[in-house]
């Protein structure tokens, strides 16, 4: 039975461990690419804007229309000479076609503004792709500091276990006072409450990352990386990232779009009070059948064509179209400097986003020498303890340094990445797997 059972539970762990995912930073980006839901539906919305641009050339092409018409009338008296008066029955078929041939520019102020509603729509899916890269970055980068705070943290409470060792086999040979052996437990409990404390960190970074990636609660997933200091940067100096920024930043694109379809909808305003003009061709069956028999009342059959040149011209209609076309036009103004405000924004963003850039290269790099030496300091320190050389407040001392230094140095690996990221975000550079998709 025991041999069964466990052969059951083998066959099915098996299985699920398979589905573990181990996923490296470029993974996690095209996963959540592939999978967002949000992505989907900024597609779709492409596709939406892409039929739009498809109806606006309707402007441009004949329509064909038919009408088939059956009406009877009952005449009680029967009396009378006139014969659309009689009793009878009409049949009336028509089919029309029309041709346009100049509608004032405003099919094609109307085709230009479809199209530029799909560039919007592809502009805000650029967006919204740099917005999910943006934050699959920062929650991978979040996930490995707290990886790390977590071991260091273990580290120092395992160094911190061999101290009160120490400590207390001192103080049972009345080599060092009871209050070393006290304060070294109070750093070894604040320790083990950092741990407990960067544990729940450590989950609540996995929790926002697997939510980017789209991962259901029964995926189990690991990720594989390390923070890269050495990792190219979307631009070298600050004139260079504000060139990028102005380029290419999506929302400010998005926003000169948004002036132009405003011109073009004053465009469209202007045609409703300029001359229209258009080809139609008709054919015509029509058919009377009378009720009386009478010899001077005949039924009616004909068959006709029709063409025509029709032109129209509304020059005012009460003023509504002068109104709208300058209400557009002041929009546009409105919405130019409203591009001026934004493009001011993102120079002063991409600034401080750059000035970070060079701030976290400098703290890391004193950082990564800080540990060099407080690691150096504790050893010297540990080896001098044990031989009765320096006093345990030395070593605490020693070891306080060197967990400072190692969280520092992990601060600032981690502050380096996001400063890099936030960077690549506001001068609208786009990742790898972005400008894969």
């Amino acid at each position: 039975m025991n041999k069964l059972l466990f052969f059951l539970l083998f066959t099915v762990a098996v299985p699920l461990s398979a589905q573990a995912l181990t996923l490296n930073l470029d993974q996690c980006v095209q996963r959540g690419l592939e999978l967002n839901p949000q992505v989907q539906s900024y597609r779709i919305g492409i596709e939406e804007a892409d039929e739009e641009v498809n109806e606006a050339w309707g402007a441009f092409l004949p329509t064909l229309s038919a009408s088939y018409t059956h009406s009877r009338l009952e005449n009680n008296r029967d009396t009378g000479f006139d014969r659309d008066y009689l009793s009878q029955d009409t049949d009336s078929t028509q089919v029309r076609l029309s041709q346009p041939l100049f509608s004032g520019m405003g099919g094609i102020a109307g085709l230009k503004r479809a199209r530029h509603s799909k560039e919007y729509r592809q502009f805000e899916l650029q967006f919204m792709q740099q917005q999910l890269v943006r934050e699959i970055r920062t929650s991978f980068y979040d996930v490995l500091r707290a990886r790390q705070l977590v071991e260091k943290w273990q580290e120092s409470v395992t160094r911190l276990d061999s101290q009160q060792e120490i400590a207390k086999a001192w103080v049972d040979q009345e080599l060092a006072p009871q209050l070393r052996l006290l304060e070294v437990a109070v750093e070894l409990s604040t320790a083990r409450q950092n741990l407990v404390s960067v544990k729940t960190d450590l989950i609540e970074a996995e929790a926002s990352l697997e939510e980017w990636l789209v991962l259901q609660p029964e995926e189990a997933f690991d990720i594989d990386g390390a923070f890269d200091s050495d990792a190219l940067v979307a631009c070298e100096t600050l004139d260079a990232c504000l060139e990028m920024a102005l380029n290419y930043y999506p929302t400010l694109q998005m926003a000169q779009l948004n002036i132009e379809m405003a011109h073009e909808e004053a465009r469209m305003i202007r045609a409703r009070n300029l001359p229209k003009a258009s080809f139609d061709a008709s054919w015509t069956d029509f058919k009377r059948d009378y009720d009386s028999s009478s010899d001077l009342v005949n039924d009616e059959e004909r068959e006709y064509y029709t063409l025509a040149v029709n032109l129209s011209f509304s020059p005012f209609q009460g003023g509504k179209n002068i109104f709208a076309y300058r209400k557009q036009n002041l929009r546009a103004k409105r919405l130019g400097h409203e591009l001026s405000t934004q493009k001011n924004s993102v120079a002063a963003e991409v600034k401080m986003r750059f000035q970070q850039l060079e701030e976290g290269e400098g703290l890391l790099d004193n950082a990564l020498k800080r540990v060099e030496e407080a690691t150096e300091a504790y050893n010297i320190t540990d080896r001098s303890a044990r031989l009765g050389v320096s006093s345990l407040d030395d070593l605490l001392t020693a070891e306080i340094r060197l967990t400072q230094a190692e969280i520092g140095k992990i601060n600032a690996e981690h502050g380096l990445q996001q400063a890099q990221v936030l960077l690549d975000f506001v001068v609208g550079a786009q990742y790898a797997s972005v400008s894969a998709n």
